[in-house]
């Protein structure tokens, strides 16, 4: 965002104005959603999984084909001598592996392991059986908030995996 003294602060992405209430409900949203993911990440923390670990598997599971070593650390926002180190971490784990790129046969691409998608699968459906138990506490009236909720924030998501 940024702030001229003459209006409001503005969206740069986008050239909108933001509101008051948009600002306020952004940061509220932000807090929340922060605080949400962090509890749904623990049963991965304590089998080991980094969040960084996790959400590398995450990216390589949207790559079926597999993606350059490059490519996932522009994607992640991370160095390349950071993204070598989780690499190595996470083939030693048995969670990834390498294979040729059959459009250049130099060049190498990450894709998930077998173990890498099972690890993934089983910390996910721990997450969600988690998140079910917790959202079985809720009136009908507010898991009918949730879902309504669900594709506004994939909205949001992708407008992220999509940049």
């Amino acid at each position: 965002m940024s702030a001229t003294s003459s209006g409001p602060a503005v969206a740069a992405s986008s050239g909108v104005a933001a509101t008051p209430d948009v600002d306020r409900l952004a940061g509220e949203l932000r807090t929340e959603v922060g605080r949400l993911a962090y509890h749904l990440r623990m049963p991965a923390t304590r089998s080991g999984v980094t969040p960084t670990r996790l959400a590398a598997l995450a990216a390589l599971t949207r790559y079926p084909d597999g993606l350059r070593q490059g490519d996932l650390a522009e994607l992640m926002n991370v160095s390349a001598p950071s993204m070598t180190r989780l690499v190595e971490i996470l083939m030693e784990a048995g969670w990834v592996e390498r294979r040729r790129d059959p459009s250049d046969q130099r060049c190498l691409l990450l894709a998930l392991s077998a173990a890498g998608h099972a690890t993934l699968d089983t910390l996910r459906d721990e997450a969600a059986t988690q998140l079910s138990t917790e959202m079985a506490d809720l009136t009908d009236d507010e898991r009918s908030a949730l879902a309504a909720a669900v594709p506004v924030l994939r909205k949001l998501a992708d407008r992220h995996l999509d940049a």
